[in-house]
């Protein structure tokens, strides 16, 4: 009977390859094995910081958009509340928006001429100390509506059919003779 054994002794080939996988399972297990520690260590500790700190540049506010009626304006002050609904809470609320020199303006020239009641379309950004300052606004303007010209007071829609006329109807009935029937069988005369 023939065996097939590992007979590391006599093949040197066999030892050799023999412990290049041994040696190749341990480095891969040591590896996940410091990954996944790497891992729950910082899991573990989340308020540490890291060793390297990189300089931290002043990022600009996030702009955001308001859209809504004028509820006041304050020109000493350099605000305007808005009245807007808030789409998350369905709920209306006011916001007061401040304007500085560096605002645009868009349908208007300055803050002066905003009154309330218009309707604004409004980008700002929230500074460092939580005010909120407008950075573009914008005057919806209401569109201009044409007049629909009015119909004449004589014509309506009943007088254009010809079965809406009550005279119309028996004026062709007597232009018309009909032939009367006598009961003696003949014909009338004319």
């Amino acid at each position: 009977m023939i065996s097939y054994s590992l007979n590391l002794r006599r093949c040197p080939m066999k030892q050799k390859i023999v412990l290049a996988g041994g040696i190749t399972v341990f480095l891969v297990l040591i590896s996940f094995y410091a990954a996944f520690s790497q891992e729950a260590a910082t899991e573990a500790t989340p308020t540490q910081e890291p060793a390297v700190t990189q300089p931290q540049t002043p990022m600009e506010p996030e702009t955001q958009w308001v859209w809504g009626e004028v509820s006041r304006v304050d020109p000493e002050k350099n605000e305007v509340v808005v009245k807007y609904l808030d789409y998350e809470t369905d709920q209306e609320k006011e916001i007061t928006l401040g304007v500085d020199e560096k605002t645009t303006y868009e349908n208007i020239k300055s803050l002066a001429e905003i009154k309330p009641k218009d309707t604004l379309s409004i980008d700002y950004v929230v500074t460092s100390d939580g005010k909120n300052m407008a950075k573009n606004i914008s005057v919806e303007k209401a569109e201009a509506t044409t007049a629909v010209p009015e119909e004449k007071a004589t014509t309506t829609p009943t007088e254009t059919s010809p079965e809406a006329t009550p005279a119309a109807a028996p004026a062709q009935t007597e232009a018309t003779p009909q032939p009367q029937e006598t009961t003696s069988g003949t014909a009338p005369t004319q």
